[in-house]
């Protein structure tokens, strides 16, 4: 990287963005990165242009390649845009809220049309064993769910509630959400 390619305004830009997505403070970073926050305070002003180094500092930081505050040509932020919108077509976004109570679960269960428990990010067995019941008692729940009483369906709401609370333990926050997909011509917008 040399003197030519750091624009101090992008590098700002993305030195501000980084420390925001990993939920870092000016003092943070700054400690982080082995640097005084008063040079993160210069560097996100837009008005100083940083040493390599510093960069270098604030990329082992947070784990990113250096490479992260060259600001990139014009052709490069086309081919990168393009490449972010054929990944959002394919991407669903669904609004979800954490289970933690059996409230929570009666209001995310009456709206439901489908399931989906995602299970990719699981890899210890006492984890992958929660979520497998947890998986068995939706499916079950599904079936008889409608035929129940009020006060057996805020039992199993209960019950369902005490597995999110064991997966908790174990580092996940389970989610229930409301989303139908929605398959988008080529050349439309969402909306």
């Amino acid at each position: 990287m040399d003197t030519m390619e750091r624009d101090a305004a992008y590098i700002a830009e993305q030195v501000k963005f980084i420390r925001k997505w990993h939920g870092l403070t000016q003092e943070n970073l700054a400690d982080a990165a082995g640097l005084t926050t008063r040079t993160i305070e210069k560097v996100e002003s837009g008005r100083h242009r940083p040493e390599e180094q510093t960069l270098r500092s604030i990329a082992r930081a947070v784990q990113i390649d250096v490479k992260f505050f060259v600001k990139p040509t014009p052709e490069e932020q086309a081919r990168q845009k393009a490449e972010m919108e054929r990944a959002v077509r394919k991407m669903v976004v669904a609004p979800t809220n954490a289970i933690r109570s059996a409230s929570d679960f009666l209001g995310a269960f009456a709206a439901r049309h489908a399931f989906r428990i995602d299970t990719s990010n699981v890899a210890t067995d006492d984890a992958l064993e929660t979520a497998a019941a947890m998986t068995d008692f939706i499916t079950d729940l599904n079936d008889v769910w409608d035929d129940c009483p009020r006060s057996q369906q805020l039992e199993y709401a209960r019950s369902f509630v005490e597995l999110c609370r064991q997966m908790e333990k174990l580092g996940f926050v389970c989610h229930m959400g409301h989303h139908r997909q929605r398959l988008r011509q080529r050349d439309q917008p969402a909306h």
